[in-house]
């Protein structure tokens, strides 16, 4: 008598998320089975997709084919095709040059697109330091660096320690002549260090004035430019990335109402003060000037801020020089603000005579190019908020020209 084994089969499915070629199949216990024709849909890549089997069956791909192996029972798989790049992979993959700039003693406002360069940053969140983690930005007169976000056009500056890609508003065109959401003094008193602070404290000592009990009055007015223009849109927005507003004090120099001193910013990036050699930094050392929505000790209510006065530097400026870099440039090659100045992030001095006068840096318009000055900080002057994108924020369309700016997948 001859005796025939039974070979068991089961009903195999393939889900395909983000593409098509789905369908059930016949497999005999512990066999292979194939499943072609299997491919993701537009925008979306063959490249390490996840398959994933109930009931220890495993899946490969190879072209548009997938294989399932080591089938035991009935079951189904999931092959699920990736989304190509985030806005932080499609910057890089579209700037291959990443040189590191020896120096940042001469503006740069060549063109250079298609280079991000390289630098570190190091931030101080609620009293803990990150370790220094590569960071990637634009300078000179990049071309590429346009974003649409939000309805507003935007230009990058660099990506974060976070990995988050950080934004400077441009206006509502690419070829606007005024690139700012209005004018505001940095705050509306000046006879006090204090108020060089994005949020400040009380007078008496440098520790004192970070306390960071009172808004100042350009946080006040981002804020409800925040509120009534890019709420909406939070869910984008990091909440880790840290706008520096450095009040750390120039080597030497004490914290006193009664007596003028520099912020450190003064020797780092003072043309004319430093032998001509400017030396900009990314880093936040102190807790209390690293504001961020996850900062308890510079807690901000939106996530956003402003450009510091060293990332103009790295970005092509310096200090009393015109510079027209793309942080200046419109579209069309003038100014993206016209003849208004801007504000920056960061204190510059404070100076005792006449009552006392504190200091901000600024970016000059029209009539000095990209020009890093300081004003008093009760001047009117143009508002130019910065942003930083999520690291994971999905890149959709674009190739970063004011034609074409970088968009990325809302939803």
């Amino acid at each position: 008598q001859t005796l025939t084994a039974t070979i068991n089969k089961y009903n195999v499915t393939l889900i395909v998320k983000n593409g098509s070629g789905g369908s059930t199949k016949t497999i005999e216990y512990g066999k292979s089975g194939t499943f072609t024709n299997v491919k993701p849909t537009s925008n979306f890549t063959t490249t390490s997709p996840t398959i994933l089997c109930n009931f220890g069956a495993s899946g490969t791909i190879s072209g548009s084919t997938v294989t399932i192996s080591n089938v035991k029972g009935e079951q189904s798989c999931m092959i699920t095709f990736k989304y190509p790049n985030t806005i932080y992979d499609k910057i890089l993959a579209d700037n291959p040059t990443r040189p590191t700039r020896p120096s940042f003693a001469n503006p740069l406002s060549t063109d250079n697109t298609g280079t991000l360069y390289s630098s570190t940053e190091s931030v101080n969140i609620s009293g803990t330091a990150t370790t220094a983690t590569t960071v990637y930005y634009f300078a000179g007169n990049a071309q590429n660096n346009w974003v649409k976000f939000g309805g507003f056009y935007w230009r990058i500056i660099r990506t974060n320690h976070d990995g988050s890609v950080r934004l400077l508003y441009a206006g509502t065109s690419p070829d606007t002549t005024s690139g700012y959401i209005g004018t505001s003094a940095f705050n509306s008193s000046y006879n006090s260090p204090k108020y060089v602070g994005y949020m400040y404290g009380t007078d008496g000592s440098l520790s004192e004035s970070r306390t960071n009990t009172n808004d100042s009055t350009i946080k006040t007015y981002i804020d409800n430019w925040y509120s009534t223009n890019l709420s909406s849109y939070t869910k984008y927005i990091s909440t880790e990335a840290v706008y520096c507003n450095d009040r750390q004090l120039n080597s030497g120099q004490t914290w006193s109402a009664s007596s003028s001193f520099n912020y450190i910013t003064y020797t780092r990036l003072d043309y004319a003060t430093d032998g001509a050699k400017a030396n900009p930094t990314y880093d936040c050392a102190d807790s209390h000037d690293a504001f961020s929505v996850s900062n308890t000790d510079a807690k901000l209510t939106y996530p956003i801020g402003l450009m510091t006065a060293d990332e103009i530097n790295i970005a092509g400026g310096l200090a009393y020089n015109n510079a027209p870099a793309y942080y200046y440039l419109n579209s069309a090659g003038g100014s993206v603000t016209g003849s208004t100045y801007w504000w920056s992030l960061s204190p510059m001095n404070w100076n005792n005579g006449n009552g006392g006068h504190s200091y901000v840096w600024i970016v000059r318009g029209s009539d000095f190019p990209g020009y890093l000055d300081h004003l008093l900080v009760d001047a009117s002057n143009g508002v130019r908020p910065a942003i930083s994108i999520k690291s994971d924020a999905l890149w959709s369309k674009g190739n970063g020209t004011p034609e074409n700016p970088y968009e990325i997948v809302y939803n």
